[in-house]
């Protein structure tokens, strides 16, 4: 796209420490082609809707352990406010209390350096630890799904349960998600897409228990 429209003057690309390597959302992979063209990034989602101002408590640990004064949402935008080529970070806040924070590190700002970096990626490590389904959103266990189940959808809004510890925003997605196609509990585990999963996954199994923790 960039090739064909050289005349981009800026991009804007969902961006943070969480979905750095995730491989359905790819943000390192989307910001080297940026930085390749020499087309300048704004970010969004730089805390994931919220949820890195309150991370699963390893990362928290990790962050605290590093400065105990600095809030998490201070490491997520300050990360990516470091990367090169970055114009503009776009940060929701809903008080004053948060416009504060923002405000507190961004006036002056002080890129990371190799300390940052280092705990930033002892962070990522202690979320990749935590258990969640490593579905990487490929699509091919439902091209011939029976039941037309979203499994990947399905899998996404258990692991914002598992990962985030958001039962009721991850209720919500399983209803939205699920809405008109086949649901977790509809599955007959006539094991199609266990055959076709590039992760090998137990779908049926993870199915169940999707059903199980969404459903009720």
């Amino acid at each position: 796209l960039l090739t064909k429209h050289p005349d981009v003057d800026f991009i804007q690309l969902q961006i943070n420490y969480a979905d750095w390597e995730n491989p359905s959302v790819q943000s390192r992979a989307c910001w080297e082609v940026a930085r390749k063209h020499g087309v300048s990034v704004t970010v969004m989602e730089p805390i994931k809707g919220g949820t890195l101002a309150n991370p699963p408590k390893p990362v928290l640990d990790v962050f605290k352990a590093a400065d105990p004064d600095a809030s998490a949402a201070s490491w997520a935008i300050r990360y990516v406010a470091s990367l090169d080529g970055i114009i503009t970070v776009l940060s929701g806040m809903s008080n004053v209390e948060q416009m504060e924070d923002n405000v507190s590190y961004m006036k002056d700002f002080r890129p990371m350096d190799e300390h940052d970096l280092a705990v930033i990626a002892q962070a990522q490590a202690a979320l990749k630890s935590i258990p969640q389904i490593p579905c990487t959103a490929c699509h091919y266990c439902t091209e011939g799904c029976p039941m037309q189940i979203p499994i990947p959808e399905i899998f996404a809004a258990m692991n914002q349960k598992l990962v985030w510890g958001r039962e009721n925003e991850a209720k919500r997605r399983y209803a939205n998600e699920t809405r008109g196609r086949g649901k977790a509990s509809d599955c007959i585990q006539c094991g199609q897409c266990e055959g076709a999963c590039p992760q090998q996954l137990k779908v049926i199994d993870l199915l169940k228990d999707c059903a199980g923790a969404l459903e009720a």
